[in-house]
């Protein structure tokens, strides 16, 4: 069915038109204007049917189903907690999905760092502890050079193996529902 619309000449895209076109002929038209990829015939044809009902609201209507409510104060707790968590056991004490979970760490600005959850971002509070450790490391080597003695000797030494390796990293095991493994 042909109706006027309102159209961007495409000769002279600063001028607006009023034209009889059909519904095909605007779909292509919207294609064009928007640029391809940008969006599909699918979406043009949903909005042009949502036009012809009157609807031009912009925001999304309300979607069947469960509200999601996800306690963010109870996820910062846990992090507060042990930041050594994985993001599965996080889902698993929450009753989340693990994606959910992820998702809500990523807003919160964390990013996993050596198996602990840290801001992505230094804080004003992080960035004084450095300065602060910074400045006693400061002062102890200024101590030792007074006293003619090398702050840094006694720290490293030479000669001997001293290593102590932690392994944080959290693994992932295979395991089956029977099983379950117990870390003491």
């Amino acid at each position: 069915m042909d109706s006027l619309s309102w159209l961007i000449d495409a000769e002279k895209p600063d001028v607006v038109v009023m034209k009889k076109v059909d519904e095909k002929a605007k779909i292509r038209h919207s294609l064009f204007v928007y640029g391809e990829g940008f969006i599909t015939a699918a979406t043009a044809q949903n909005w042009y049917a949502k036009f012809k009902d009157n609807k031009f609201e912009l925001t999304n209507a309300q979607r069947s189903g469960r509200p999601v409510i996800f306690d963010e104060e109870r996820l910062k707790k846990l992090l507060y907690d042990n930041p050594r968590q994985s993001s599965r056991d996080l889902a698993d004490q929450l009753g989340y999905d693990h994606q959910t979970v992820l998702n809500h760490l990523h807003a919160l600005g964390k990013v996993p760092k050596l198996g602990s959850w840290v801001p992505y971002h230094l804080s004003e509070e992080n960035m004084n502890l450095r300065v602060t450790i910074c400045a006693s490391l400061l002062v102890r080597h200024r101590k030792a050079q007074q006293q003619h003695r090398s702050f840094l000797n006694r720290i490293v030494t030479g000669y001997e193996k001293w290593c102590l390796y932690v392994n944080i990293k959290q693994k992932k095991h295979g395991l089956t529902k029977v099983k379950k493994l117990h870390i003491e």
